[in-house]
């Protein structure tokens, strides 16, 4: 029925995408506990970090807060930093601003843009996760982080199950979202099947 594999397909895709969301917060965990260490292995005096795997954590829950949430514990741990280099060298001031810039301006930008779309992309193409992603907080605010690609798995699946099938088209897959793997699987199995034929022919 059209409504049973339409329903089958953007449960499918909802799973790909939150997944994968899921995938990329432990991403994150890992990530920032190795950038935090390096920070520390390169920061100069005292300057150092403190319980980097539990803040590494920490930064990974807070993914769930959209646009702002990973930037709190950035500038919380750059604050840290701050009073710590006025306390013992004032000219050490640039180390927390560097780090801060660095975990705002370029690791959170890598996220939002790769890190997060590719994890979340596997049924879907990259570009048009990455702008589910980033329009669907400009759209819902807050919730437009999940709302943007739920949006977007029901509008593709519908393109993809509902629109071929009214249209009288055959649905050749219940999840046709990657024509290239379908079709090298269809090829391998059309060889299989003259593999066989061949085989049987020659008995």
């Amino acid at each position: 029925m059209l409504s049973i594999d339409y329903l089958a397909a953007v449960d499918e895709g909802l799973n790909s995408i939150y997944f994968g969301y899921t995938l990329t917060i432990f991403v994150i965990m890992i990530l920032t506990a190795i950038i935090y260490n390096v920070f520390n292995f390169f920061a100069p005096g005292n300057l150092l970090i403190p319980v980097t795997i539990l803040l590494a954590v920490i930064t990974g829950i807070f993914t769930l807060v959209p646009l702002v949430g990973r930037s709190v514990i950035y500038l919380a741990i750059a604050a840290v930093l701050a009073v710590e280099a006025i306390q013992q060298n004032p000219t050490t001031l640039w180390y927390p601003l560097v780090f801060f810039l660095f975990m705002t301006l370029a690791f959170d930008n890598v996220v939002r843009t790769y890190i997060r779309p590719y994890l979340s992309g596997k049924m879907f193409h990259l570009s048009l996760v990455m702008f589910a992603y980033l329009l669907g907080p400009i759209l819902f605010g807050w919730y437009g982080i999940f709302l943007g690609p739920l949006l977007m798995v029901i509008v593709v699946q519908f393109l993809q199950v509902v629109v071929p099938q009214l249209r009288g088209e055959e649905l050749k897959s219940r999840l046709n979202i990657d024509p290239t793997t379908i079709q090298e699987t269809d090829d391998d199995f059309d060889d299989t099947m003259g593999s066989g034929e061949a085989t049987d022919g020659g008995r």
